[in-house]
Formats: C-alpha cells, structure tokens, sequence
C-alpha cells in the first residue's frame, strides 16, 4: 500500500496520519491489499457509494463502539466525504494502536474527480 506522510490532494492534515490518493487505494483493495473502511454516516452512504466488496461502512458517530469488529492485522484505508472526517479517524486509529491506516485523499470528491468506480 502506496503511503504518503503529507496529502497532496487536500489540505487538511493531522500530523502522524498517513495518505492515500484514490487510484493507489482503488490498486490496494483490489488487489487485496487493504480494506476501505467508509466513515461517512448511513443517510450519506444511501446517496453514492463505491461499489467494492472489500468496503465496510463504520459510521464516524460510532466508531468507538465498533473497534473490536476492525481487526488490526490489516491495512485499512478511511473514507468521507472530502477527507476531513476521516484524517480524524485515521488518528483516532493510529492512538488505538493500529499500525497500518491511511486517509483517502480527497474523499469520496476525489474519488470522482478521478472517474473510479461510483453507484448512486
């Protein structure tokens, strides 16, 4: 998985969190490489969303109640929206002992931008 310690997709950052640009993260979870972990919130996830097998949907608003169901022996890779909601996850992440977490840079927004795979 293809990290960067400084987005150049967006500008939003928390120091110590890694980054991910969305056509090396698409790379990763198709290859098996990592897990996308979509923190955008239910009525958000209703809208758009990326249709991959290797997505999971934790909601930010419970995160914390969901860390035993997110195994820490894999490389997951967090997406919202733009990016910010899930640079903070990512951190939370990183606080709670999980070694291998990135940011999707740009979100979901640039995910789209980038023309990869979206379903309404």
């Amino acid at each position: 998985m293809q990290t960067t310690e400084q987005p150049t997709l967006q500008t939003f950052h928390i120091e110590g969190v890694r980054h991910i640009t969305p056509d090396n993260a698409l790379e990763a979870v198709e290859s098996g490489d990592a897990v996308l972990i979509d923190v955008r919130e239910l009525s958000e996830v209703r809208l758009e969303k990326i249709p991959m097998d290797r997505l999971i949907n934790h909601p930010m608003s419970v995160i914390m109640d969901r860390l035993p169901y997110i195994s820490k022996a894999q490389n997951i890779i967090l997406i919202c929206q733009g990016g910010i909601r899930s640079v903070k996850v990512a951190n939370l992440l990183n606080r709670q002992g999980y070694p291998n977490v990135a940011n999707l840079e740009g979100g979901i927004t640039m995910w789209k931008v980038q023309g990869l795979p979206i379903e309404p």
